[in-house]
């Protein structure tokens, strides 16, 4: 049921002079470019991308910043697994939401607030594992 992706060289006669192009096509669907894919499609393809990169050169943690807003919430709750299935002590995900679906999966919350009677920021935080 996925779909198919692949990089190519936008100059293979020279290519240390141009980029990398990539295409990728939904499942069920066909061939386009990438600017004629819908954002939340643009999205999926950018996030499979991520995650195929950090497969071959694993990073300590990564900064996901709202990367679910074009999603809709059948792709939410799957990117919501996806990152709840490689979290471990050796990779962290900090992402940043505005989506309950995505957040209530999460394993703490961290939330930042303006006080008015100090003029200043203020930082939550919950700790949702002793609630499980």
């Amino acid at each position: 049921m996925g779909g198919v992706a692949y990089l190519s060289l936008e100059d293979s006669e020279e290519p240390y002079l141009s980029g990398i192009k990539y295409h990728a096509m939904p499942p069920m669907k066909r061939f386009r470019d990438m600017e004629q894919l819908s954002g939340g499609e643009k999205t999926v393809a950018a996030l499979a991308l991520l995650f195929a990169i950090h497969s071959y050169q694993p990073s300590p943690f990564f900064v996901l910043d709202e990367v679910d807003a074009a999603l809709d919430n059948t792709n939410v709750a799957k990117v919501a697994k996806y990152i709840q299935s490689q979290a471990s002590n050796e990779f962290q995900f900090i992402v940043i939401s505005l989506k309950c679906s995505l957040y209530e999966k999460s394993d703490s919350l961290i939330g930042v607030h303006r006080d008015q009677d100090v003029n200043s920021s203020r930082i939550l935080t919950l700790d949702l594992k002793q609630y499980d």
